[in-house]
């Protein structure tokens, strides 16, 4: 059966509120001409309210972000108003984590290598800046995809200290970029790490939408975005508070090359996650990660869970990797006569976070789901349908056999 993913209510709403803001802002859209001390160049602030995982301060031509997941610290000034000095770690560096990096802003062209600033710059509509990305980088954003296609792929130069790698950085002069949006904090004095995935709650997710906008001066325009999310989230979370709780376990086989299912473990979800689910009513399981050598010690550790999120991988016999299929779970888990007493597996409350997905191996999870968390919340609270949910945004049904759904370049209507 293949049933054609469609974006949820509040996916829709997130879209319909992103397309209405833009150029209201009264930051500055561009470097200044002349210095004026005593203006306040951001008028436009932001503030975390959250648990995102990093701060911002502001002075008169200057925001401070530090950004406590990467341990980084990163100085933003006006563009055409004097720079901080003496604050940035050196270029070439050999200081390992902390670095203090500075920038100018707004910039003109940028490089990404992190899906989440990738949805947040089409969600600014700043994508025009994107100059270039990393050789290895790919997104499910059919539009992004066909942008990134026709644009330079940068590389890493490492430089090596005693035959070890101690500094990394990426090659955007070549593509005339400023800077790169990255996924971890590096020795490059050009790169800012994002990090959504490192927030202790799910509205705390949401602004990192605030901290991409700093970078463009787009305050206002991530207020107006924050706060749809926030006003739709809590709306959804309070409606949903006198459902009867169902527990949500995670879990993966682990096969090899040769096909050979060897393990199986019990995984443990990220904060994020655990708080999400608790306010869509679900309760995660809980304690160390926990591996198993006996399927039937597998059963009889996962017997009270009402939903199982999968996270297995399906090895090829040539090397890599694919995404497994309901017949590659039904293998890998055993499902046979005797699973069937497992509340999840009778009430096809079977699941993989990869509906969303494209043929160069890049999943929505690490995208969209990152920030639209009003939307997110939905999907947990469809996770708990007595007999399996197939009307969710990203979260794939694999009893029912929900297809994935792939997304391309031609797939791009805006």
């Amino acid at each position: 059966m293949m049933i054609k993913t469609q974006l949820c209510s509040a996916a829709i709403a997130a879209v319909l509120a992103i397309s209405m803001v833009g150029g209201a802002g009264a930051n500055e859209a561009g470097c200044v001409t002349s210095y004026d001390a005593s203006k306040d160049y951001f008028p436009d602030k932001v503030e975390v309210k959250h648990g995102a995982g990093f701060s911002i301060t502001y002075t008169a031509n200057t925001k401070r972000i530090r950004n406590d997941v990467s341990g980084e610290t990163y100085v933003l000034y006006q563009c055409g108003t004097p720079a901080p000095a003496d604050i940035a770690t050196k270029a070439g560096s050999l200081q390992v984590g902390n670095w203090t990096k500075v920038a100018s802003v707004p910039p003109k062209k940028i490089a990404l290598d992190s899906a989440p600033a990738s949805a947040i710059v089409e969600m600014l509509g700043v994508q025009s800046t994107v100059a270039a990305s990393y050789k290895f980088f790919t997104v499910t954003s059919p539009c992004m995809q066909k942008q990134l296609a026709e644009l330079p792929r940068v590389a890493q130069s490492f430089a090596r200290k005693r035959g070890l790698v101690r500094r990394v950085s990426y090659d955007v002069a070549d593509a005339g970029a400023e800077w790169t949006f990255t996924t971890y904090g590096m020795s490059d004095p050009q790169s800012f790490a994002l990090n959504p995935d490192g927030a202790r709650d799910m509205l705390g997710k949401a602004e990192w939408i605030k901290f991409v906008a700093a970078f463009f001066n787009k305050e206002a325009e991530a207020n107006k975005i924050f706060a749809d999310i926030e006003s739709r989230y809590t709306a959804a979370r309070d409606k949903l508070a006198s459902r009867s709780k169902k527990t949500v376990g995670f879990a993966r086989y682990n096969k090899v090359a040769n096909g050979t299912v060897v393990s199986w473990t019990i995984d443990q979800p990220q904060a994020w996650v655990v708080q999400g689910m608790a306010d869509a009513r679900l309760s995660a399981h809980s304690g160390a990660t926990t591996a198993f050598n006996n399927i039937d010690a597998f059963y009889a550790a996962t017997a009270d869970w009402d939903v199982l999120i999968d996270g297995s991988i399906e090895p090829l016999s040539h090397g890599g990797a694919t995404i497994p299929l309901w017949q590659n779970l039904r293998d890998g888990y055993k499902f046979g006569d005797g699973a069937k007493k497992l509340p999840y597996v009778a009430a096809n409350t079977i699941y993989r976070s990869d509906l969303i997905s494209s043929p160069q191996n890049a999943t929505d999870y690490n995208e969209h789901l990152q920030i639209q968390v009003d939307a997110l919340l939905e999907d947990f609270a469809k996770l708990a349908s007595d007999s399996g949910a197939t009307d969710t945004t990203w979260y794939r049904n694999l009893p029912h056999q929900v297809q994935v759904d792939w997304r391309s370049p031609g797939d791009c209507k805006n």
